[in-house]
């Protein structure tokens, strides 16, 4: 098997990767304790055919690895506002609390101005943005609680509604402050409202407008740091939809 890409050059079929995934029987295993897929290298020989096979090893994946993602391979610093960090593909990272210049439309009746804020995590995945807020005034620790964001444009979920805002190339610990000003200099306009306890969202946000301090005691508990990090890990990918 050949591909001619250019009059002197030719690339060559040389080993093919095959995947193989079995469906489970839930009433046997528990799929989430199960290898789903098992990953074989076969030489191919010139007329396209698939010659002896073997189990992929542990180098040949890591040069495939660096082969579609180069990033794998940069060694970069690591501020300590990053909690967790998968190269290529997802970064969590904390701010602390306090004010910040903060914008609405005309539509939500509120003014942009200087707004107090509550710690928030973020989490940059796949080109996605994510928020909740903190109550912590220190590192976040794996088990520490995490509420659902205050702001205006962020799904229950947590996935922020960003619009025609562009986005940094990469989700990567060197771009968490590109991300930060992306979500930070869009204006909100109040299509989803937050998720909060005790007071009506534009009346809470008019309420502490130049204040100081954010009022946490107006947050929903949503879970934990540990349950964004699981959450993150076990998102779909091309390997668990074959």
């Amino acid at each position: 098997m050949e591909i001619e890409v250019a009059m002197d050059r030719r690339l060559i079929a040389q080993h093919v990767l095959v995947v193989y995934g079995y469906e489970k029987d839930a009433r046997y295993e528990e799929p989430s304790c199960c290898i789903d897929h098992y990953i074989t290298k076969y030489r191919v020989d010139g007329e396209g055919r698939l010659l002896e096979g073997t189990p992929l090893s542990r180098e040949m994946l890591r040069r495939i690895c660096f082969l579609v993602m180069p990033s794998l391979q940069i060694m970069e610093y690591i501020p300590d506002s990053v909690l967790a960090h998968s190269p290529g593909t997802a970064v969590l990272w904390w701010t602390q609390g306090g004010q910040r210049r903060i914008f609405f439309t005309n539509e939500t009746g509120l003014r942009s101005g200087i707004y107090p804020l509550p710690a928030m995590l973020f989490l940059a995945l796949n080109r996605t943005l994510y928020t909740w807020a903190l109550t912590v005034t220190k590192r976040p620790e794996p088990g520490t609680p995490i509420y659902h964001s205050p702001f205006f444009n962020v799904y229950e979920g947590g996935a922020c509604c960003m619009g025609n805002i562009e986005l940094p190339e990469s989700a990567s610990p060197a771009k968490i402050h590109e991300w930060e000003r992306a979500f930070f200099d869009g204006a909100c306009n109040g299509h989803i409202a937050p998720k909060l306890q005790g007071m009506e969202p534009r009346k809470l946000w008019k309420a502490i407008e130049k204040k100081t301090d954010f009022p946490n005691e107006h947050l929903v508990p949503c879970g934990t740091v540990a349950d964004i990090i699981k959450s993150a890990a076990g998102r779909p990918t091309p390997w668990t939809r074959i």
